[in-house]
């Protein structure tokens, strides 16, 4: 491949979007050291520099020495300071008699060991240059070229997206349930995308894959959360937050894809989604770390697969909320459990009620109002969980409702709205529904206050 190719291939690999893994902290278990370690700064891939030219050297020295040691760029040193570079494109066609001063670039960014690699690929980028001194503290340590990027961002990293591939999410979980704390994996898969790409091409279709990768990339923070493409049109992120907060964020990046909006395609941009983990209520004994991520990687995998399919009954959105997983969470000591749920109507009006038990204690709530069963089902849950809430917590209903897919697997969502003082916090709950909807809608609504619920409930 010829140079200017090639640098036009290096360059067209760093314009991808910087790499979460170069902004999440660096820690490493004794599993990945047996890796090597992912690229993150500049002192991953320094070269010591082993030959340099003055600037009254000419271009005809600066030449000999470049082709003699294969190399694509030069220091300038005067004294022990680096004062400039030259590179080979750059000298080509000048007179060998000239002095490197008169053609030297004299602009030189101060990037030291310690500077991101994302930094320096964007200087490269932006410049068009392709070799770059280093120095720490006043001195000179070593250089690196856009050649020597090209390699370790196409081992670590998808070209298109700029986003790590899945061996960065395992090694990270790996090392977060090292440490004793539990991750979610949360599994994304874009829906029809085989006919999508058929219908608009696979250019379209790779600007959808960098706009998803920008949105899962911009809407996570860096200290709890990891995102990889997966592989073709999925993707999947690993975080700290609990199974609640994760399917939360799983709704609403599910939200934030399908606004994604491409000139001249009217076909919709959808997902579908499954998510696993963090409901560990006592520490591990004795587990694999691997196999526990890729246990969870495979469940939330199966969740995401389930809901393939399914479409909302009524009108509106097209994606889903999320779906119960199918490896029910280890029941806690004192949990609340569904006694009956009635739903009865009378012309447009109907009356909704719910008996909740806890232990020895049977709480009741009501709900009447127009005849429509699943936000009266959910209000009536609310009201006889009240009693047990905190005087300063509001919790309102903002949404129930059914989905059904050409599988037959029918789910009940509810979203929640948790006011406490100065937190407002959506909460995101579903129940496979067999055959009790009303069941399935009160269920629905525990399913998303699980954990603050287990919280109260310990305190009681």
């Amino acid at each position: 491949m010829e140079a200017g190719a090639l640098r036009m291939q290096a360059l067209t690999v760093l314009e991808g979007l910087p790499s979460l893994a170069e902004r999440r902290t660096d820690a490493r278990s004794a599993y990945s050291q047996e890796r090597e370690p992912l690229m993150r700064t500049v002192a991953h891939l320094i070269k010591p520099n082993r030959v340099w030219v003055h600037p009254d050297h000419t271009v005809e020295t600066a030449l000999i020495l470049l082709r003699g040691h294969q190399l694509t760029g030069l220091p300038v040193y005067d004294g022990q300071q680096v004062v400039g570079t030259v590179e080979y494109a750059q000298l080509l066609g000048v007179s060998p008699e000239t002095p490197v001063s008169e053609v030297m670039y004299r602009e030189i960014p101060h990037y030291t060991p310690e500077t991101p690699l994302r930094t320096v690929a964007e200087w490269f980028l932006n410049t068009r240059r392709t070799f770059l001194p280093i120095v720490q503290e006043g001195k000179p340590v070593g250089s690196l070229t856009v050649f020597d990027l090209l390699p370790e961002i196409g081992r670590s990293y998808d070209p298109m997206t700029g986003l790590p591939w899945s061996d960065t999410l395992r090694e990270w979980g790996i090392e977060q349930l090292s440490q004793g704390r539990e991750i979610t994996v949360i599994f994304f898969d874009l829906d029809n995308f085989g006919a999508f790409n058929k219908r608009y091409g696979h250019l379209v279709g790779d600007e959808v894959l960098r706009r998803v990768a920008r949105i899962l990339v911009e809407e996570t923070n860096p200290e709890t959360d990891i995102v990889c493409r997966w592989g073709g049109d999925e993707f999947a992120i690993a975080t700290l937050r609990r199974r609640e907060e994760a399917g939360l964020l799983a709704h609403y990046l599910s939200r934030q894809i399908a606004s994604i909006q491409i000139p001249d395609v009217d076909m919709p941009i959808t997902v579908s989604y499954g998510y696993q983990g963090g409901k560990r209520t006592r520490e591990r004994e004795q587990v694999h770390y691997a196999a526990t991520v890729d246990n969870l990687v495979n469940l939330a995998s199966q969740e995401c697969m389930l809901m393939k399919g399914i479409t909302p009954a009524r009108g509106g959105a097209q994606l889903t909320l999320p779906m119960q997983a199918a490896v029910e969470p280890r029941p806690p000591e004192r949990r609340i459990r569904i006694q009956t749920v009635s739903y009865e109507r009378e012309g447009r009006r109907a009356k909704a009620r719910v008996y909740l038990q806890i232990e020895n204690r049977v709480l009741e709530g009501v709900a009447e109002g127009e005849a429509r069963l699943h936000p009266l089902i959910a209000e009536a849950v609310l009201n006889a969980l009240r009693p047990i809430l905190p005087p300063n917590l509001t919790l309102s209903l903002i949404n129930a409702s059914e989905t059904q897919g050409e599988t037959g697997h029918a789910v009940v969502n509810v979203i929640l709205l948790w006011e406490n003082g100065e937190v407002r916090q959506e909460l995101v709950g579903s129940a496979l529904m067999r055959d009790d909807v009303a069941r399935a809608v009160a269920a629905a609504v525990l399913d998303a206050l699980n954990r603050p619920l287990t919280r109260i409930l310990e305190s009681l």
